[in-house]
C-alpha cells in the first residue's frame, strides 16, 4: 500500500472553512430539528405553516408509520425492562437503553404500556438474555431505519431516522458478553 502524506494544518482548516461556511452561513443544524408534534397522528393541522409555499404533507400518511413506530418501541422498551426486571446483573448495563426507549415512546406520544413486559419471554441465563437483547436492537435499528425512509414527513423521517442512530450509539456501547468491557 503506497504511503500517503499527512495533510497540512493548513490544507485541513482551508477545506474545513470552506466546507462549513456554506452550513455555518445558512443556519443548518441537526441540533435545530423542528417540532414533530404537529405531525403525529390527532394533531391540529392549522398549527403547520405552508409559509415556503411548499403544502405540508398529510398527516393521514403517515399514520401507519408512526403506529408501526409506536408498536416497535413500546416492544423494545417491553423486552429490556423485563430483562432488566429478571436479570440483576443486567440493571446497570441496560438501563440506558430502557430510558432511551422511554424518551423514544414519549417523542411519538406512545402508550408505555402497549407493549406490556407481562408476554416478553426472557432467556433464563444473563448471557442468553444480553445476547437477545443485542440480537433485538440491531433489528429494532434496521426497523426504525426502514421507518424514516417510508415517511412522508421530512420531521418525522428525521425523527426516525435519529432513533435509529440513538439505537445505534447504544448498542456500541453495550458490551457483548456479561462482565465485558464492550
Amino acid at each position: 500500500m503506497p504511503h500517503l502524506p499527512l495533510a497540512s494544518r493548513r490544507a485541513v482548516v482551508g477545506v474545513g472553512a470552506v466546507t462549513l461556511a456554506p452550513l455555518l452561513a445558512g443556519g443548518l443544524s441537526a441540533c435545530e430539528a423542528p417540532d414533530v408534534g404537529g405531525l403525529l397522528p390527532g394533531a391540529d393541522p392549522s398549527d403547520r405553516s405552508g409559509a415556503d409555499g411548499v403544502a405540508p404533507p398529510d398527516p393521514s400518511a403517515d399514520e401507519e408509520v408512526v403506529d408501526l413506530a409506536v408498536t416497535e418501541v413500546a416492544a423494545a422498551l417491553a423486552l429490556v425492562a423485563a430483562v432488566r426486571q429478571r436479570h440483576a446483573r443486567l440493571r446497570p448495563l441496560l438501563a440506558g437503553l430502557e430510558a432511551m426507549h422511554a424518551a423514544h415512546l414519549a417523542a411519538l406520544e406512545g402508550d408505555p404500556d402497549e407493549g406490556a413486559a407481562e408476554g416478553v419471554e426472557v432467556p433464563g441465563g444473563p448471557a442468553a438474555a444480553l445476547a437477545e437483547v443485542r440480537r433485538r436492537e440491531v433489528a429494532h435499528q434496521r426497523r426504525l431505519t426502514d421507518l424514516a425512509v417510508r415517511a412522508d414527513s421530512g420531521q418525522l423521517a428525521q425523527l426516525l431516522a435519529s432513533m435509529a442512530a440513538s439505537v445505534a450509539q447504544h448498542l456500541v456501547a453495550l458490551p457483548r458478553r456479561v462482565g465485558a468491557g464492550r
